[in-house]
């Protein structure tokens, strides 16, 4: 089974968790409800159970809406869940408001609407019932983002080593270190300090965002690691000026493209392959683009979506909905585009 769509910020509201705390939360409102009279003689005590019947059937209701409209939405976006959410539990409310005037006309047994018209009775009931439920979506929604950079956040340090810096490149760095160190010291030396470059970035924790030249930066360490394996085989081209210095971005946002660009399309073949990043400012985005030769080896292309994945996660947990990345094939290349909205490194 696939894992929860992120978009789904919702709980559960056909499991008996949810269904007993909305039932207790029902009851707080009734009461608050009842409480609302500044006159005590007003404060209807004798018509809390009425009130508390009215407030439960409307909880239950929307939460079984909630519940049949959940296979419906989930995987939809998270603007199309909240919308059509909030619509249900209206008309939801709106219907049942009707059906309980209606009941109350034909069998008066309680007092409350004898002052009330229809219409006040139905704005009423809806006006309050629109209020908490947006106030009850918003938080739904918040606490669901707030799960998703801590759970992000908490994995990405050990998902770093699998998906950013596989063993097999720690191993060749390593090869390649020894082998140079009676014959090329000094390469041997440069290659050892751009390693150390790249894994003191993978074990800091006091920043997640860092600035484009850094990025930079770090990336070119890894390709110079790599071109001291491969040599001529990789080329790799560099066309992102236009994007500002101090522009912000994830830490290491780069390199695994970079890898999975050189594994999966440069190193299975004998020839070797290019490597081209342009990337420019587009109305306040950063568009950032990896475009690669494109092996034809199928067992060796296998599994590169492990990086994608990790990386559409960190941007989710940055950015939320205002990142993305998209990548696909056309004819002898591979591309990877991300789309990330600008934010400037203050000083300081």
């Amino acid at each position: 089974m696939s894992k929860q769509n992120n978009s789904l910020f919702l709980p559960n509201f056909c499991s008996f968790q949810i269904v007993f705390s909305v039932i207790i939360i029902a009851e707080l409102l009734a009461f608050i409800l009842t409480l609302a009279p500044l006159n005590i003689a007003q404060q209807g005590w004798n018509d809390l159970a009425l009130i508390s019947l009215f407030i439960q059937w409307n909880a239950l209701m929307c939460s079984t809406t909630l519940c049949v409209l959940r296979p419906v939405i989930q995987y939809r976006s998270p603007q199309f869940i909240a919308i059509s959410s909030y619509l249900s539990i209206l008309l939801t409310i709106t219907v049942l408001s009707e059906i309980t005037f209606y009941v109350i006309n034909q069998y008066p047994i309680t007092r409350i609407i004898e002052t009330s018209t229809h219409w006040e009775f139905l704005v009423h009931n809806i006006l309050i019932g629109a209020i908490i439920s947006a106030l009850a979506l918003r938080y739904f929604y918040i606490q669901h983002q707030w799960r998703i950079r801590i759970e992000t956040e908490s994995s990405t340090r050990l998902q770093l080593l699998q998906a950013r810096i596989r063993p097999h490149f720690l191993f060749n760095s390593l090869n390649s270190i020894a082998s140079l160190t009676q014959t090329r010291p000094d390469v041997a030396e440069q290659i050892t300090e751009d390693l150390a470059d790249l894994f003191r970035m993978i074990i800091r924790e006091d920043k997640t965002l860092i600035c484009w030249l850094r990025e930079k930066e770090l990336s070119q360490h890894y390709i110079d690691i790599e071109k001291q394996r491969l040599g001529t085989r990789l080329n790799i081209q560099w066309h992102t000026d236009t994007i500002p210095d101090n522009a912000l971005v994830p830490a290491l946002l780069l390199q695994p493209l970079l890898e999975n660009a050189i594994f999966h399309g440069i190193e299975p073949v004998i020839d070797g392959g290019y490597i081209r990043v342009t990337g420019e400012l587009v109305s306040a985005c950063l568009e950032i683009e990896i475009k690669n030769s494109n092996s034809k080896n199928i067992v060796h292309r296998q599994g590169n979506k492990i990086a994608l994945k990790n990386i559409k996660e960190r941007l989710q947990s940055h950015f939320s909905n205002n990142a993305s990345i998209r990548f696909w094939e056309q004819g002898d290349n591979y591309y990877v585009r991300l789309t990330l909205p600008y934010k400037e490194q203050t000083a300081g």
